[in-house]
């Protein structure tokens, strides 16, 4: 608790505690409250802390923050609410990313840890691999609904130990966008699709992963009932925790 307290100590000193929707607009960082005078600022926050004290929809046996144990704020479509993203904690359980829609909280999931957001574009990539099969997908959320716009899947076919420019290399099946080619090569090797790729999704802004590019802190401040630990000479009224938003 003792890093938690750190990092909300110092947003309240050097930053204060609010949202500046123009930066957000700019898609440049914003600050962003979420705990203030002792309980979470805003109802979408509280709606978010509801969501993940519930037991996760694949492994029921645990709750989500049993799982998830870092969180982050992120603008990935273009309301003034931003998205819960949960950082994936291994690569079995991938990243989650929670939206509110019509007052109720909306969550996708990425197959393994690599994804990346386009911020206020509603986009997300998921790029990553696994067990012979290697994919690059595409979400769009819009509305309180994650659609996949674009799949490009290599999935192995047969694996050669010789590898050359003929048939000594090995075999995949390619598929795109539910059109399934077999080719020789290497994995995701499809550079067709390339350009679709890019006017899809890298030609709409600067792309952020989720695991290295945000202003995180850990699921335990989430748990019910959590108080922070105050310093000396900060009252609850004073203590309050900001996220650096994009």
């Amino acid at each position: 608790m003792k890093r938690i307290m750190t990092i909300a100590v110092f947003a309240l000193l050097m930053m204060g505690c609010g949202n500046n929707g123009n930066k957000a607009e700019r898609n440049e960082p914003s600050e962003v409250c979420v705990w203030e005078n002792g309980q979470w600022d805003t109802d979408w926050m509280q709606k978010y802390v509801e969501y993940v004290r519930g037991k996760d929809r694949f492994f029921t046996d645990n709750r989500i923050i049993d799982i998830w144990n870092t969180w982050a704020l992120a603008y990935i479509d273009d309301d003034k609410i931003p998205e819960m993203v949960l950082l994936c904690p291994g690569e079995a359980y991938g990243n989650k990313v929670l939206t509110i829609h019509d007052g109720k909280v909306v969550e996708w999931s990425s197959w393994r840890c690599n994804a990346a957001y386009i911020p206020k574009s509603g986009l997300i990539e998921n790029n990553d691999g696994s067990m012979g099969e290697y994919w690059d997908k595409v979400v769009r959320l819009k509305d309180g609904q994650f659609t996949e716009i674009y799949n490009h899947t290599d999935i192995l076919y047969q694996s050669h130990d010789k590898i050359d420019d003929t048939t000594g290399a090995d075999e995949y099946y390619c598929v795109f966008n539910g059109d399934t080619t077999v080719r020789i090569g290497f994995e995701m090797d499809c550079h067709q699709y390339d350009n679709k790729l890019n006017a899809i999704f890298y030609s709409k802004g600067n792309a952020i992963t989720f695991g290295g590019s945000l202003d995180h802190i850990e699921t335990a401040i989430l748990e019910k009932g959590w108080q922070p630990t105050l310093p000396d000479g900060v009252t609850m009224k004073d203590y309050k925790i900001t996220l650096s938003v994009r």
